[in-house]
């Protein structure tokens, strides 16, 4: 038998092993796209809901992306839907995104047992309402959407986000989808500007300027000698919030409760929110003016230039602490009254002329 004629019938082999070849390293590519990147998943996830392009850019690393949703529950707070991003390559680890649509007390949004932080939320007004910090993010849905009580969108991350600004527009954006198939009203594919805080850390209150209200002074409201720390954003805003803190030996949800948190809001949708509390009742404000009184220490203030001003106080464990060890404070009420001056005068919200 020639060699040549050996060298024919090996061909075929080789070509079969070839193909062989391929189709392994084709099917391989497959399953790592499949199991490890986006390439072969949906535009949309849960329902439809959520934006898997806004998803991918929320939770940290790369990987790919499954979710447990069906879209808009039976009623509108039965809403749910679990994002999560895995992938087996080595040391990538699984990160969460939740997403839920639930009814929510509207001072709640900003307060102190609110998650999250109000002093370390990056907030957002106007044609949509929200927040969002390195966890958590929320949106008012409109007002059509609510039935006894305010209804928000609400997502969490177990992992903090790279990307404050992806958060918002995932938070708008899934309000919105969920808000048009409904069809109880209109947002915007994003939100407006986001008021971060002012620092990443609480910084020095400077007196006569506290929480950068011109005139607003925590002298003599605080534990002689203690220094006295402030957290959040810049005044005015649509959102707004300011945390003081002592800088003493206090530790633990002590230190992280703080002192005294203040916020307000020119934001008409969360001011209709407002307006819905259960308890809320008509009073009057400690300049004279009427106002609706939401709870203690917190009111609804028209304002002589329109439009409404919600200012409160809140008491927080150090304050609490503070007395117990015998410092000779204030009551509570005497907090509210000077920071509603303030702020009044700072978010330009003047006593209309009738009262």
């Amino acid at each position: 038998m020639s060699t040549a004629g050996a060298a024919d019938r090996t061909r075929p082999a080789w070509k079969l092993w070839a193909v062989v070849a391929v189709v392994v390293v084709v099917i391989a590519g497959l399953l790592h796209a499949w199991r490890n990147t986006n390439v072969l998943t949906g535009n949309r996830l849960c329902g439809g809901l959520v934006s898997a392009e806004q998803a991918d850019a929320v939770l940290p690393g790369s990987g790919r992306l499954d979710a447990r949703g069906d879209g808009l529950g039976k009623e509108l707070t039965d809403t749910v839907c679990n994002v999560e991003k895995s992938s087996v390559v080595l040391g990538s680890g699984r990160s969460f995104l939740t997403v839920e649509v639930r009814e929510e007390q509207a001072e709640d949004l900003l307060g102190v047992d609110w998650s999250p932080t109000p002093s370390r939320t990056s907030f957002f007004s106007g044609e949509a309402t929200g927040g969002v910090d390195a966890y958590t993010g929320w949106v008012l849905l409109p007002e059509k959407c609510w039935t006894d009580r305010p209804v928000i969108v609400r997502t969490s991350t177990n992992e903090p986000v790279p990307d404050r600004t992806s958060f918002a527009a995932l938070t708008t954006g899934t309000a919105r989808e969920i808000a048009a198939r409904a069809t109880c009203g209109d947002l915007p594919q994003k939100p407006g500007p986001l008021l971060a805080p002012v620092s990443d850390e609480a910084r020095p209150v400077t007196e006569g300027q506290a929480c950068g209200l011109d005139g607003f002074s925590v002298g003599g409201q605080v534990p002689t000698g203690t220094k006295v720390l402030e957290a959040g954003q810049k005044a005015p805003a649509g959102l707004w919030s300011c945390k003081l803190t002592l800088d003493d030996d206090s530790r633990g949800p002590i230190r992280t409760d703080g002192f005294m948190t203040y916020t307000a809001s020119q934001d008409p949708l969360l001011i209709a929110a407002l307006r819905k509390t259960p308890d809320a009742s008509r009073g009057r404000a400690p300049d004279g003016r009427a106002a609706d009184v939401v709870k203690p220490q917190a009111m609804v203030l028209p304002c002589a230039e329109g439009g409404h001003l919600y200012v409160a106080s809140q008491s927080g464990m150090q304050y609490m602490e503070s007395r117990d060890r015998g410092a000779d404070l204030p009551a509570r009420d005497a907090y509210f009254a000077p920071f509603m001056k303030a702020a009044a005068k700072s978010f330009g919200c003047a006593a209309p002329a009738a009262g």
